[in-house]
């Protein structure tokens, strides 16, 4: 049975020999990048027979990446174990299209069912040309650059050091002031930042600083994998025009003087933020990484779209109309108290929120088979009220249930049916085992699950679970 280990300090060693013969050039198979992330998304591995594997939970469920190594074939074999034993579902992150086409064929799955999301895919760069901006395509960027030499005197970057760490702290501290009105992602990029800088050593990183008038304006730490440097931290002070073009020339420079076969630049995504979008569309990049989100057998496949009627409601495929009332229902803060969801908290929304925003989560949820959402309706053609949701499929067959009513729907039995719909749906159509949560002191769904016929079978300090 395969162990899984912690990813911290002491790992690095063990994993940096996999990682830099990985023949995948994606920034999320990094040294820099699990150590920036490990705590939020409780990163952790397993190496067997000189092969590793790297899980990480994506939406608070397992996920993997494709195994690499000696034996990525038979290290499947050993995943399909783990799942099943762990009640846990077999999902895979940062697939490439030939990873993709590789689990197609492969006849241990039945399905597969696979997208990507473009805030994640990562910028790719000539080496070369970043470090020159020769060429007329980069007329914008030595423009910055001159302008900063105009302003400030040519630029003083400098490695990044233990004695510089104290002042590239203060620059953070600055850094933070002038993003005040950043979303949660953002602050929470920052404070990831934070541990890999002050570990930046252990973790293989280059860094450099930019100094003026001796203090900190603007630094760069990154990975080099094979021929490609991976740039995980770009940061630089808002009051010092051409900063950024000039930190990431200087930043490529000086890794290409230590690195002289570095070719590639990555400079991964751009979480959905239209401004570094545009910014990072201006650097000419030579190409996208689109990193595929895959769930193998999910049961969505088996999904037809024929309404469900019961005596009180219908439930119905989510459609275009209802992105409004889905809105709606997800900013309403009495109803996802109980659903342990906090829009305001939530570090997937990287954008403006709008109509749209809810629905396109679920819309890409179910693009990947993580879930099957129905719309609860008073009738056939009527507004979405509320939603039923199965998800956190395992690869044993089970499913998870849950019922969500907008607030002035409640009191109607509607919750009662909807849920009960749900599962006789779950067990006779999908041929899936039910199981469901409740916060303890949720007794309205506390009764509406035990009205659905599923028992109570386990609590913790938070939850009481419930399965057939």
């Amino acid at each position: 049975m395969l162990k899984f280990n912690e990813y911290n300090l002491e790992s690095t060693s063990k994993l940096l020999p996999f990682i830099q013969s990985s023949p995948y050039q994606c920034s999320d198979i990094t040294l820099g990048y699990l150590a920036m992330w490990k705590e939020e998304l409780a990163i952790r591995y397993a190496i067997w027979n000189d092969t590793l594997i790297i899980q990480q939970d994506i939406d608070d469920q397992a996920s993997f990446s494709y195994p690499f190594g000696k034996d990525s074939d038979g290290m499947i074999d050993e995943l399909i174990s783990y799942a099943l034993e762990n009640h846990l579902p077999i999902r895979f992150f940062a697939l490439t299209e030939e990873l993709i086409e590789k689990l197609k064929n492969d006849s241990r799955f039945q399905t597969i069912t696979y997208s990507y999301d473009e805030r994640w895919s990562d910028y790719i760069y000539n080496a070369e040309t970043a470090a020159t901006f020769s060429g007329k395509k980069f007329s914008g960027q030595r423009n910055h650059v001159n302008k900063f030499k105009k302003l400030f005197g040519e630029p003083n970057v400098v490695p990044l050091s233990d004695e510089l760490l104290p002042k590239v702290h203060q620059m953070l501290e600055h850094y933070k002031e002038e993003h005040q009105d950043g979303n949660a992602l953002e602050y929470l990029e920052l404070e990831r930042t934070i541990h890999l800088l002050d570990h930046y050593k252990e973790f293989n990183q280059y860094g450099a600083c930019l100094l003026l008038n001796d203090e900190v304006i603007a630094f760069s730490l990154g990975e080099v994998v094979k021929d490609m440097l991976v740039i995980h931290v770009e940061k630089a002070l808002r009051n010092y025009q051409g900063v950024y073009p000039t930190m990431y020339q200087s930043f490529v420079r000086l890794v290409k003087e230590k690195v002289p076969t570095l070719s590639l630049i990555n400079r991964e995504d751009d979480s959905g933020d239209l401004g570094l979008r545009t910014s990072k569309l201006q650097y000419q990049p030579i190409g996208r990484i689109h990193k595929y989100f895959a769930h193998m057998n999910s049961p969505i496949e088996k999904v037809t779209w024929e309404p469900i009627k019961t005596d009180t409601i219908y439930l119905t495929k989510m459609e275009p109309k209802d992105r409004i009332p889905y809105y709606a229902l997800s900013v309403d803060t009495q109803t996802n108290r109980w659903w342990g969801y906090d829009y305001l908290s939530d570090v997937n929304i990287t954008g403006p929120i709008d109509e749209n925003t809810f629905y396109d989560f679920m819309d890409y949820d179910m693009s990947v088979g993580d879930s099957i959402n129905f719309a609860i309706r008073e009738s056939i053609d009527g507004d979405l009220i509320g939603e039923v949701i199965l998800w956190h499929f395992t690869h044993n067959e089970e499913a998870e249930i849950g019922c969500r009513l907008c607030s002035h729907f409640h009191g109607h039995g509607y919750g009662n049916d909807a849920f009960l719909a749900a599962v006789n749906y779950c067990e006779n159509v999908l041929h899936l085992t039910p199981y469901a949560r409740c916060y303890k002191e949720n007794e309205t769904s506390y009764k509406m699950i035990l009205h659905s016929g599923l028992k109570l079978f386990q609590e913790d300090d938070e939850f009481y679970y419930f399965k057939k």
